[in-house]
């Protein structure tokens, strides 16, 4: 396959988590970077840091690059972006995200993630698994490993972990060598239309890949079933002590016990078992693969323990979709019995908020306190009658606040669980709620 290394790239989009790993992969290559982005936020400070060089103007003269320079960008981006349009007129070499991605991870061998849920953080397991062994991998992940503190780990290595993005069927231009699929729910009825569409692209992407394992949730798609029940690859005698979960492994014919799930919830030991397969399928140890379930610290925003004191806690979450908010309060009720949860939230897109209006409603009802913050638009326009009012209305004594107000009603509730949850903006908030509990608890 072609490997065309360009002597510069610009990425249009640089500062979302899919395009800095790419941009991290070019600054390793010894690739001048430069970049575009709408906002400042510390990963683009962080990209700086390391050497490229940002803007955060969108005019066309602005994002002027040598003819030799291929740019590449996000979906994000609109295609009436000026520098995008300059780009092309320019006869300069464009290319989307995933087609850039597709031809680095198709290069050796590929090992993907997908799902609609679970697959950041079991693409993250699986690349700290691999490199805590000691084989070299490089990996391009869509979170902030705790363990790697980067969304990025540089080869060389014929190894490429990816996760494998269902949106704008992204992960199409991957062909694995072997994949795990975590779950098929339906998400991104924006650009699918239904959820018939969503399982289609799914189903097209199984049979782009030479080996599939996936979840026993996912019963209509190919591949090799694996799960929490009396599949051949599965997690068994899973059992809790002192806020631990421990279980027994089982791969095929081989097993080993006393693995220790590195985060909370049955949906983290079926993520660890889908990494535990792809780990194994390119000839990790069985004691390899428990020492990298055992040791993983998890991704930030996913159940990302910021600030704790006796009988308190307080996480924030990436869940952006009904499903996965179930799931996070799922594990903060099993870790924190009894306890009160107040739940700060914060809608991402509006389309999504429409889709499962009536999802999410039900899935935050499960909190205690219930705070909404206003949706947070991302690449779309707002759609009439849709909004973090429409959705507080469907669930009792939820209050829609801004951010400032937000935040000051999570610190000062009475609940000993507080949670900030969303896909959005809603992380410029933690640190300053980390920094007002410690005041107020001091």
């Amino acid at each position: 396959m072609e490997r065309l290394i360009p002597r510069s790239i610009d990425f249009l989009g640089i500062g979302g988590i899919g395009m800095s790993s790419l941009a991290r992969w070019a600054l390793a290559q010894g690739i001048e970077v430069t970049g575009y982005d709408k906002t400042p936020s510390a990963l683009t400070d962080t990209l700086i840091q390391e050497g490229a060089a940002l803007r955060f103007s969108d005019r066309a003269e602005d994002g002027e690059t040598d003819l030799a320079t291929w740019v590449i960008y996000t979906p994000a981006i609109p295609l009436s972006h000026p520098q995008l349009l300059a780009a092309k007129e320019r006869g300069q070499r464009v290319l989307k995200r995933a087609e850039f991605l597709g031809q680095l991870a198709n290069a050796g061998t590929c090992l993907a993630v997908a799902g609609t849920h679970g697959k950041t953080t079991t693409s993250c397991l699986l690349a700290w698994i691999i490199h805590q062994s000691g084989r070299p991998v490089q990996a391009f992940l869509g979170g902030i490993s705790s363990n790697l503190n980067s969304n990025f780990l540089a080869g060389p290595a014929d190894i490429t972990v990816v996760e494998a993005d269902e949106f704008d069927r992204s992960f199409l231009h991957l062909n694995p060598t072997a994949a795990a699929i975590t779950s098929t729910d339906a998400d991104h009825l924006d650009i699918y239309g239904d959820a018939a569409q969503v399982m289609n692209a799914f189903g097209q992407f199984a049979q782009q890949c030479q080996k599939v394992f996936r979840s026993a949730s996912a019963e209509d798609l190919v591949g090799v079933a694996y799960g929490l029940q009396n599949e051949q690859y599965r997690a068994e005698n899973i059992r809790v002590a002192e806020g631990i979960q421990r279980f027994r492994l089982v791969l095929g014919h081989e097993s080993i016990d006393d693995v220790i799930a590195g985060l909370p919830g049955m949906h983290n030991i079926e993520n660890a078992v889908a990494a535990a397969c792809l780990a194994r399928e390119v000839g990790l140890s069985m004691e390899d693969i428990r020492r990298g379930i055992s040791t993983f610290k998890g991704v930030r925003r996913r159940f990302d323990l910021r600030w704790s004191a006796p009988g308190e806690a307080y996480v924030d979450d990436y869940a952006h979709h009904p499903t996965e908010i179930t799931r996070l309060l799922d594990a903060v009720h099993s870790l924190y019995p009894g306890k009160r949860v107040a739940l700060l939230f914060q809608p991402h897109l509006f389309s999504r908020t429409r889709d499962f209006m009536k999802g999410f409603a039900e899935a935050l009802g499960a909190a205690d306190d219930v705070a909404l913050l206003a949706i947070y638009p991302a690449r779309e326009e707002a759609i009439p009658g849709i909004d973090s009012e429409a959705l507080a209305s469907l669930i009792p004594g939820a209050q829609v606040l801004s951010a400032e107000d937000g935040q000051s009603w999570l610190v000062h509730q009475g609940a000993d669980i507080k949670l900030t949850v969303g896909a959005g903006d809603i992380d410029r908030l933690v640190e300053r709620i980390v920094e007002q509990l410690k005041i107020h608890r001091a």
